[in-house]
């Protein structure tokens, strides 16, 4: 295999964005974090706050509400495939997304992202 070849079947976008995962299998576990990069078939979290029992094992059920800046949630449930630890920057945990769904945001976004890089993440999402 040559190296720099693009494997992944969607594009991934790079996307600073406050999100909450939660374990489907474990009531008690959750975290808060950050998207690193959201694509349709899979996203990247890094964890800031993590609470409950120890992170779930490859392969648990997780759901990751992303706030978006519409005042809407992007609910995406998928499977854990991957997690880094890093102390110094928190770990990362990588997503297959299997389902999403968009939902109404209980609260205003604390981030902004201009009209452009919304098109982008719609289109790439849609």
């Amino acid at each position: 295999m040559q190296p720099g070849i693009e494997r992944r079947g969607h594009p991934r976008l790079p996307l600073d964005l406050i999100c909450h995962v939660h374990s489907r299998n474990s009531k008690s576990w959750k975290a808060s974090g950050r998207t690193v990069n959201v694509s349709r078939s899979g996203v990247l979290v890094r964890l800031q706050t993590v609470a409950g029992e120890p992170v779930p094992a490859l392969g648990s059920a997780l759901r990751v509400d992303i706030e978006l800046p519409t005042h809407r949630l992007l609910r995406c449930h998928g499977r854990l495939v991957r997690i880094v630890n890093s102390e110094r920057e928190g770990p990362l945990m990588a997503l297959s997304i299997q389902r999403m769904e968009f939902r109404e945001s209980l609260r205003k976004p604390a981030v902004g992202v201009s009209q452009a890089r919304w098109n982008k993440v719609k289109e790439l999402l849609m």
